[in-house]
Formats: structure tokens, sequence, C-alpha cells
């Protein structure tokens, strides 16, 4: 009796050695995508049109007019999430304009939510680009830092943020106590909805390219003494997202992330709160040179060592890049 003719499997050149691996049909099974659009958040420098961003200007570096457009641009790309950094107006040695009604971060929030009321905004809260003396706090005529008058500054500053519609206010000046002030002041104007992401910025020449069309820099001194020192961020840094849970954080932010990989591994392993992985304004030229493939690796490895999501100024260029996978 002969034996019924089996179907034949076409054979097929060998792609590897391993059979969990070996086959497209089960590479596919396996597969995740290790990045995808909405991971990415893109910082938005809102400037006045006078302001000349020069050669080397940063993406989203654009006059309050193209928020808009540039909103607009990124949604279509799936950013989910920017984060508002406003060029101050009418600077004083208080940073007064900062919570005054209709001032440039206001209107840059209203700019975003007009154009996609999806989109996630995250406001930065300090005095760096309001006061004459760019300095991310207050000074006591003798010199010190007044706690009082900074926190003022800041809880005004985040109560003004969520009543234009932000979704998210991010104190950057790393103050104890400060992360509290802020969380209060949201509660008791009605504002509990609203999320609180300090930032664990850690000392390095990274943020340098920001500073110049923003006008950050303060006239004397250095911020050194509002951020972790890189030889001990591994550990501080760890101490310090304790601290800034225990006042009410709702997230937190590092940067710049480019030199703090290992810190934010460390964190991953130690907090369960949303991670935002900073890819700072000095990182922009190194990621230009790696090219857009080796720039959309870069944040996926960032992804992968536990951030939730990547502010990026590659973000559009990312996007764009996986728009294809996404389609």
């Amino acid at each position: 009796m002969t034996a019924p003719t089996r179907p034949r499997v076409p054979a097929t050149a060998p792609q590897g050695v391993n059979p969990s691996r070996a086959r497209q049909a089960v590479r596919d099974l396996y597969a995740r995508p290790a990045l995808i659009p909405a991971d990415l958040s893109a910082p938005l420098l809102v400037l006045p049109r006078s302001q000349d961003p020069g050669p080397d200007r940063l993406p989203g570096a654009v006059p309050l007019e193209e928020v808009p457009q540039t909103v607009e641009r990124w949604s279509r790309l799936g950013i989910r999430g920017v984060k508002l950094f406003a060029y101050g107006h009418d600077r004083d040695a208080q940073g007064s304009a900062a919570f005054a009604p209709g001032n440039r971060m206001v209107r840059a929030i209203a700019a975003v939510k007009d154009t996609d009321p999806g989109m996630a905004v995250t406001t930065e809260v300090c005095g760096c680009s309001w006061t004459n003396h760019g300095q991310c706090i207050l000074r006591t005529p003798g010199g010190d830092i007044d706690l009082t008058a900074t926190f003022h500054l800041m809880e005004h500053m985040a109560v003004l943020h969520a009543e234009a519609g932000a979704d998210v206010v991010s104190p950057t000046a790393m103050l104890d106590g400060s992360v509290r002030v802020v969380r209060n002041a949201l509660d008791n104007a009605g504002r509990r909805d609203v999320g609180v992401n300090p930032n664990l910025a850690i000392h390095t020449t990274l943020y340098g390219p920001f500073k110049a069309p923003m006008k950050t820099n303060p006239i004397a001194g250095n911020r050194r003494g509002l951020q972790l020192e890189p030889g001990r961020a591994n550990r501080d840094t760890l101490v310090q997202a304790h601290r800034w849970i225990s006042e009410g954080a709702d997230s937190l932010t590092l940067q710049p992330v480019m030199s703090a990989v290992d810190v934010l591994t460390r964190l991953r392993d130690s907090q369960q709160v949303p991670l935002v992985a900073y890819s700072t304004s000095g990182e922009w030229p190194a990621l230009q040179a790696l090219g857009t493939e080796g720039m959309t690796e870069y944040t996926a490895m960032l992804k992968r060592a536990g951030a939730d999501s990547i502010l990026t100024f590659a973000a559009e260029q990312v996007a764009a890049h996986l728009e294809p996978q996404r389609g």
C-alpha cells in the first residue's frame, strides 16, 4: 500500500541557527515596535518674532505665530506631547511678567490647545526666562536665595499655566519644597488634575544651545547649586527623586539623558512613576551627526533603558522616519 504523498514545504535559505529567530513568521510573532511616534515629545521654544534664532536654529524654536502650524505638523506625525518654553518679555528683577495674564507662555498654551486639544502640554515653571538677571530664583537684597519670593513666583506661574490649559507643569529650579508649593497651589486653585513634573537636572555643558536664543544665561554666577553633581548623579538622583515624589510629584524628567543613561536605568529600577528622558539642546548636534537612522536607534535605546517618554529636539525627524512603519 502506497503511503499518502505529503505536500512539500518549499525550502528557504537559512536565516539563522536559532529556531526562535530563524524564520520570518516567528520573528514577526515575537517582534515589538522599538519606538513609536507617541513615545516622543518635542520642546517648543516660543520666541519673539523679532528674535533671530541664528544659523544653528534649534527645531521647535519658533515665534508665537508659527506655533499652530508647528503643532499641526507634529500632530500629523503622531507626536503626542510638547514642552513649552517661552522667551520672557518685560523682564525685571522679580520676574513679574511671568504671572501676568496674557503673557507669551499663556498665549502659547492656548495656541497649542486650539490647534490640537489632545496634545499633552507641559510648561516650564522657572524664573530664568522672566528675570532681567537670568536666574532661576529670586534673591534678597543681601544676595541670598529668597525662598518666599521664589516660591510665590513658581506657584503663581503654575496656576496661571494650568488655567490657560497646561496639562503638566514642570518646576525647573531644584529647590527642596518647590514641588510641594506648586502642588498645593494647584490643588487650592481647583486644578487637582494638572500634573507636576519636576526636573532631575545634572550639571553639564549640554544646556548651552538652548540658552542662547532664550537669553537665559545668568548675568552672574552659574546654576550649579541648583543642579546635581555629575560625579554623584547615580546616587543623588535617586535621593532627589524620592524627595520630589514625597512632595507630590506625579512624574519626573531626567536631563541631560545622553550622559546619564546609567542614571535612567537606576531610576527605572527604583521608581514606578512615569519618567521623561530629556535629550537636551546640546545633544542635537551629535544626533544630527548620527543621521536619522542613528538618532532613531539612540531614541529607541532610551525607551529600552526605562523612559516612558523621550523629550527631544529630534522628535520631528524621528517621527517622520517612523511614519512609514506606523502606516
